[in-house]
C-alpha cells in the first residue's frame, strides 16, 4: 500500500514537470535550504563511480531525523535525472535547486524498517537495476546525471518531501574520449623555524595521526599522481627526529617513490618579501641549500626548485622577476586568479604566459572550482553562494569532481585542455574525502594524470589572462629591516666566533638562521617572526658576554711606568683566545700594548698591562677585549687609576738627600774620632785608674813646675816667659 501512494506521488511529480517545469539545467536557484527539511539525508557509497550500461546502481547513506515529530513509515527514493549537464553553470543550478524542486525519474522507492524518532538514524542500502537506469546508450551521451535521493512519510497521504540530497551520477558508454589532462600540485611544508625550538613541538605534533602532516601524508600518499612541492627542511628536519616526526620522515620518504617531487627554497622563503626587500642573495641561499638537501637526504636527485610559488594568490611583477633572475621557473598563482575573458565558453588550459621585465614567463593557473573542491570537498558556486552546511561524504565529493572535469571535458571533446589543482600550504585535508576524489578523478576515463612538468612544457594557449600587479606589499611579509637585523646579528657573532679554536661549535647554522624569518608560515605569526629575529641577537649577546672583565676599584700608579692587573673570566666550556687593552680617557697616562693571554674553560686568568705616566691626575680608563683578530669583544668595564707620577722623583730626592746627610754625618764622626785619638797618648795598660785629660793637664804642669825648682826644666826670663832648655845661657865651662 505505501510503495502505492509513493508511486503515485512521483508519477503526479513527473506529470507536474511535463506540464510545466523545466529540465534540470534550467531548475531556479534555491529558495529553500535543504537544511531546512525535517529529515538529513547522507549518500555515503555510489558505486560503480561510473556507472556504464548494464551496471546496477547501488546507493548506500543514512536518514537522520533532525526534526521534532517521529517519522511514522520512512520511505526512500532514488531519482535520475535523464537531462545532460552542458556547462558548468548547469552543475551549480542541479546543486543549489530548491530542495522541493523536480528531481528526475523516480527509479526506486525503499521502505525503511522502523519508525524514525526524532534525533535518531536508520542506514539503506539500495541497489537500483540497470534496467531501471534511464540513460540513453549512445556514445555522445555520456557525461554527468542528476542523482537525488529523497525522504517522504508512507504515512502521510499527501507524501510531502521531509527529505532530499542531489549528487551526481556518471554515464559513461564504452568509447575513446579525448581526456582532459590533470596536475595536482600539493605543498609539503612544516612549522615556522624560530631559534628557541619551538618548531620542534609543533613539528612533533603536526605529524602524530591527528596531526596536519599526519593527514597530508595519507590523503597523497598513496596517490603517486600527485605533485609534492617540498621544503627541503622538513625532510632534513624528520629523517633526523624521534618519536612521531621520525616515523613521519620515514613514511614520506617511502612515499617520494616514483613521484614528481619540486622543491621549495629551503625553510619555504617568501619570495616576495625577499624581492620587496632586495634580498636576492637569500633566494640564492635558500636555492642552493635546497639542492644541498637533494643531494643529501631521501629527496628525489632530479629534485629542483624549478617552480616560483609565492605565499600571494596574485604575485606583482617584482616577485616574478626575482624568481625568475638566475633561470626561468614557472610561476604559480592562485585559484581564481588571471581569469580567462568572460567571452570564453569553455574552460581552458591552466597555463598562460606573460612578458616580466622584458622576458617572457610561464605562469601557471589553478582552477578555482577544482582546487576549491579538492579543499572542501564541495564545488564553490560561480555566483559566490556558500557552500551547503549539510555533511559532505567522500561519495558525493567524489562525484562532485568528476561531475565537473565531464562537463569540462565535453566542453570542446576535441580538444584536449590541461587542468590545475592546488591546495594552500596549511591544508589540512580530510583523508578520507580527498582519497575518495583522487581515486575516482585518476580512474575516470576522462581523465588523465599528468605531472606538472607536462603542463610547464606545454604550448602556450594563447589567451589573454592579463598581467601581474607592478608592486603589491603585504603587510605581515617580513621586513627588510628585520631582516638586516638578523645579518648583522649572525656576521658579529662570526666574528666573535674567532676566540676559540673551532667556532662551529658556538655558531650553530647561520645560513639557516638567516633563512628562517624569510618562512612564508611566519605571515600567520608576525609576532612569532618578530620573536624569533630578536632571539637572534640575543644569541649573539650571549656569546660576548661569555668572556667578560670584572669589574675594579681604583688603582694608584706612583711611578712613571708600571703594570695595572686586569682580570678576565671565561664562562665557556672551552678555552678563548683574548688580547686585552686599555683605553685611558686622558693622554696623562699611555697604555704601551695589547696582552694576548689564553683563558681555559669556566677559568680566571689575571692579564697585567703596561701603562707609562706622564703626569699626575686621576684618569678614567677603558678595558677592552679584543678576539685575535681584532674584533671588539667588550669595552663596558673601567675604573679609576689615581697616577701619581712626580711621587717618584720625590721620593728618590728625599732618599737621596738623607743618604748624603748620613755620609756627611759619617764623615765628621769619622774626623772627630780621628782628632781626638791624636791628641791622646797611649796607655801601657788601661784600667779603671787611667786620668781625664783635665787630670792629665794638671799632672802635667806639676810635672813642669817641679823641674824648674830642680833647674832641670824650662826657665822663665825676665819677662816672666817661660823658655825651652834651649833657650838658657849655655856654659862654656867658665864660671
Amino acid at each position: 500500500m505505501n510503495r502505492g501512494v509513493g508511486g503515485a506521488v512521483a508519477t503526479v511529480l513527473a506529470g507536474l514537470v511535463c506540464l510545466g517545469a523545466v529540465s534540470a539545467a534550467a531548475v531556479a536557484p534555491t529558495t529553500v535550504a535543504e537544511d531546512e527539511l525535517p529529515v538529513e539525508v547522507l549518500i555515503t557509497s555510489i558505486t560503480p563511480r561510473v556507472l556504464s550500461p548494464g551496471d546496477d546502481l547501488h546507493l548506500r547513506g543514512t536518514v537522520h531525523n533532525t526534526g521534532t515529530t517521529t517519522i511514522a513509515e520512512p520511505r526512500v527514493l532514488v531519482h535520475l535525472n535523464e537531462s545532460q549537464f552542458i556547462s558548468r553553470y548547469s552543475l551549480d543550478r542541479w546543486r543549489g535547486a530548491d530542495p522541493q524542486g523536480y528531481l528526475g525519474s523516480r527509479v526506486l522507492t525503499v521502505d525503511l524498517p522502523t519508525p524514525l524518532p526524532p534525533a535518531a538514524s536508520l542506514p539503506f542500502d539500495l541497489v537500483v537495476p540497470a534496467a531501471s537506469v534511464p540513460f540513453p546508450s549512445r556514445r555522445t551521451s555520456w557525461g554527468a546525471r542528476g542523482l537525488a535521493v529523497q525522504v517522504i512519510d508512507g504515512a502521510d497521504p499527501a507524501g510531502a518531501r521531509i527529505g532530499v540530497t542531489r549528487a551526481f551520477a556518471l554515464w559513461f558508454p564504452e568509447q575513446e574520449v579525448t581526456a582532459t589532462r590533470i596536475s595536482v600540485l600539493v605543498p609539503v611544508t612544516g612549522p615556522p623555524l624560530d631559534p628557541a625550538g619551538a618548531w620542534e613541538e609543533e613539528l612533533e605534533s603536526s605529524t602524530r595521526p591527528d596531526g596536519r602532516l599526519a593527514a597530508l601524508l595519507a590523503a597523497t600518499g598513496e596517490h603517486s599522481e600527485v605533485t609534492w612541492v617540498v621544503d627541503p627542511w622538513l625532510v632534513e628536519a624528520t629523517s633526523a627526529a624521534d618519536g612521531s616526526a621520525g616515523g613521519w620522515g620515514t613514511a614520506f620518504a617511502d612515499a617520494m617513490t616514483d613521484r614528481e617531487v619540486h622543491l621549495l627554497p629551503y625553510t619555504d622563503s617568501d619570495l616576495a618579501a625577499l624581492a620587496h626587500a632586495g634580498a636576492a642573495d637569500l633566494l640564492s641561499l635558500a636555492t642552493d641549500r635546497a639542492h644541498e638537501a637533494a643531494s643529501a637526504t631521501a629527496l628525489p636527485d632530479g629534485a629542483r626548485v624549478a617552480l616560483a610559488w609565492p605565499a600571494d594568490p596574485l604575485p606583482d611583477q617584482a616577485t616574478a622577476s626575482l624568481a625568475n633572475r638566475d633561470r626561468p621557473r614557472a610561476l604559480v598563482v592562485g585559484p581564481g586568479q588571471l581569469q580567462p575573458p568572460a567571452v570564453l565558453t569553455y574552460t581552458p588550459s591552466g597555463r598562460t604566459e606573460i612578458t616580466v621585465s622584458g622576458s617572457q614567463v610561464t605562469v601557471l593557473v589553478p582552477d578555482e572550482r577544482l582546487s576549491g573542491a579538492l579543499v572542501t570537498g564541495q564545488v564553490q558556486p560561480f555566483d559566490g553562494s556558500p557552500l551547503s552546511s549539510t555533511p559532505v561524504t567522500p561519495a558525493v565529493a567524489a562525484q562532485d569532481l568528476l561531475a565537473e572535469l565531464a562537463v569540462i571535458t565535453r566542453e570542446r571533446p576535441a580538444d584536449g585542455r590541461h587542468m590545475l589543482l592546488t591546495v594552500p600550504r596549511g591544508w589540512v585535508p580530510d583523508p578520507e574525502l580527498t582519497d575518495a576524489q583522487l581515486t575516482a578523478v585518476l580512474t575516470a576515463p576522462w581523465v588523465r594524470a599528468e605531472p606538472v612538468t607536462a603542463l610547464i612544457g606545454a604550448t602556450d594557449p594563447e589567451i589573454d589572462r592579463g598581467t601581474l600587479p607592478t608592486r603589491v606589499m603585504v603587510g605581515t611579509e617580513v621586513s627588510s629591516a628585520a631582516l638586516a637585523d638578523v645579518d648583522d646579528a649572525v656576521s658579529e657573532r662570526e666574528e666573535l666566533a674567532t676566540m676559540v679554536a673551532d667556532p662551529d661549535t658556538v655558531l650553530g647554522d647561520l645560513e639557516l638562521e638567516r633563512l628562517a624569518p624569510t618562512a612564508v608560515a611566519w605571515r600567520s605569526d608576525p609576532t612569532g617572526r618578530a620573536e624569533a629575529v630578536a632571539a637572534s641577537a640575543v644569541v649573539t649577546e650571549a656569546l660576548r658576554s661569555a668572556v667578560l672583565v670584572d669589574p675594579e676599584p681604583a688603582i694608584n700608579l706612583v711611578s712613571t711606568s708600571g703594570d695595572i692587573p686586569v682580570q678576565v673570566t671565561n664562562t665557556l666550556d672551552e678555552e678563548v683566545s683574548v688580547q686585552v687593552g686599555l683605553r685611558p680617557g686622558d693622554r696623562r697616562l699611555v697604555a704601551d700594548e695589547m696582552v694576548a693571554v689564553v683563558v681555559p674553560p669556566g677559568a680566571q686568568v689575571t692579564v697585567p698591562i703596561p701603562v707609562h705616566a706622564v703626569q699626575s691626575a686621576n684618569i678614567d680608563v677603558v678595558v677592552e677585549l679584543f678576539t685575535p683578530r681584532g674584533v671588539l669583544i667588550d669595552d663596558g668595564v673601567h675604573f679609576t687609576v689615581r697616577v701619581r707620577a712626580e711621587w717618584e722623583g720625590i721620593g728618590t730626592a728625599v732618599i737621596g738627600a738623607l743618604l748624603a746627610l748620613a755620609l756627611v754625618i759619617g764623615l765628621i764622626r769619622t774626623i772627630r774620632r780621628g782628632r781626638t785619638a791624636s791628641r791622646a797618648e797611649p796607655q801601657a795598660q788601661a784600667g779603671p785608674d787611667t786620668l781625664s785629660p783635665e787630670e792629665e793637664a794638671e799632672q802635667e804642669d806639676a810635672r813642669v813646675e817641679a823641674e824648674l825648682g830642680a833647674g832641670t826644666g824650662p826657665g822663665v826670663d825676665a819677662a816672666g816667659v817661660r823658655t825651652r832648655d834651649d833657650d838658657r845661657p849655655r856654659g862654656d865651662g867658665h864660671s
